[in-house]
């Protein structure tokens, strides 16, 4: 909101005058850093310390297993239909020889079925000279997550110390040995990737990536090698190199019509005000398709900035001039309540956090700074994801006061925080459900 941040910098600017000397003034760009570092400072001093792997909501949306498998049919997928014992013999001669292990796939899928095909009989002699037979030992099956989850882990050339690390498994959940009726022992992927395979060793509690990838009649599967590399001989299995433990096949799942990747509601900071982190500046939902088609419902606008979401001006849009705040329940007379805006983007976006929300701002000069909100990860955001059905803060009141549980999920302490909130500051009489 366009109110008085410019104080600060005045008061910064009269500081740094140690003579009667001419100062020369700050470029677009200087204002515009010093303006993100105050609101940086600002949010930390009213928020506490950010958790290093906070990142404000956004996630890759509906990522890994899709498991409502009674409702694949429903959302336009094509079900796979059971290996037949001629698929299951040609793929078993192809895997039963020694091959080469796959390090990067023969495909490329973000929406698949992963099929169960065969568990394999041979037998192998561990360490201790136990006989153990590998797919006994194998779980835990993993696809390759392209974006990764943050994971905290102590290793000892850290010297155990916490460190975050990317934890790229897409855990094929509920993934069982039969196939006994229409979605049993077969699982579909949403938003994971065929770039990688591997399965946790129950001998030494490891994750383990030994897949080979094959075409065969112009269908795809993949083979797992079981290994044990434990630190004691009992957990320690030498490989064979013969992919045949673990057989699965790779369908693609993309169904007859598009379907939603990611939605949520987003709510906005513009920087015009430092300090008053109400997040109503702009209140957008929005949906990403596969396509990339992204559709957007403005819900909200208390800023009185240019400001763009994907490219549409938020005051344009609800009719009403830019010094117009809308449905945030504005008290000085300044604020209209008006219907919802829809639209379709122009562009295609992969997820919620691409979509750009793009603030304009003019100083005295007439110079103007353009600017896109950010919400980077362990620092203070300009956006938030927040789950459907919130209900924003009214102008004025901080995100601290109406939502006590922000902090603790700022810095960590807690995993959520939209629950509880102050119902007299809320904008409640905007209905939506999309």
């Amino acid at each position: 909101m366009k109110k008085l941040f410019l104080m600060g910098f005045v008061a910064l600017g009269l500081a740094s005058c140690v003579s009667d000397k001419e100062v020369t003034p700050l470029t677009p760009a200087e204002l515009l850093a010093q303006k993100q570092e105050a609101y940086n400072n600002a949010f930390v001093q009213t928020f506490g310390n950010i958790a290093s792997n906070q990142n404000w909501g956004f996630s890759s949306g509906m990522r890994s297993a899709y498991t409502n498998g009674n409702m694949w049919e429903d959302d336009g997928y094509t079900i796979p239909s059971p290996i037949t014992e001629e698929e299951l013999a040609k793929v078993l001669a192809v895997f039963n020889e020694v091959g080469e292990e796959s390090y990067e796939s023969l495909i490329d899928m973000d929406c698949f079925f992963v099929q169960q095909v065969y568990k394999g009989t041979a037998h192998y002699t561990a360490g201790n000279n136990a006989d153990v037979l590998g797919a006994d030992h194998m779980d835990w099956l993993v696809a390759y997550d392209p974006v990764g989850t943050d994971e905290t882990v102590y290793l000892p050339e850290n010297n155990y110390q916490a460190s975050i690390v990317k934890n790229h498994d897409d855990h094929v959940n509920d993934f069982n040995n039969s196939y006994s009726n229409d979605y049993d022992g077969c699982m579909l992927m949403v938003n994971s990737s065929t770039q990688r395979f591997g399965f946790r060793s129950s001998e030494d509690s490891q994750m383990h990536y030994t897949f080979r990838m094959e075409e065969i009649d112009g269908n795809y599967y993949v083979g797992l090698d079981f290994v044990a590399t434990g630190a004691n001989p009992n957990q320690q299995v030498a490989r064979d190199r013969i992919y045949n433990d673990w057989i699965v096949k790779i369908v693609p799942g993309k169904g007859t019509s598009d379907k939603v990747k990611q939605e949520g509601l987003i709510i906005c900071e513009d920087l015009g005000t430092i300090g008053d982190f109400d997040f109503n500046d702009v209140v957008f939902y929005a949906k990403v398709w596969q396509s990339g088609k992204t559709e957007i419902w403005l819900l909200a606008a208390g800023g009185t900035l240019n400001l763009t979401v994907a490219g549409q001006e938020v005051h344009e849009a609800f009719g009403v001039s830019q010094s117009t705040m809308v449905n945030t329940k504005e008290s000085t007379g300044k604020g209209a309540d008006k219907e919802i805006f829809h639209f379709v983007a122009n562009d295609k976006y992969n997820s919620l956090i691409d979509i750009p929300v793009i603030v304009r701002s003019k100083d005295a000069a007439g110079n103007v700074t353009s600017y896109e909100l950010s919400a980077e990860m362990g620092k203070a955001p300009q956006k938030i994801c927040v789950p459907k059905g919130f209900r924003w803060c009214k102008e004025y009141k901080s995100l601290s006061d109406v939502y006590p549980g922000f902090k603790d999920w700022t810095t960590g302490e807690a995993s959520t925080w939209a629950g509880e909130y102050d119902a007299s500051n809320v904008v409640d009489d905007v209905e939506y459900n999309f």
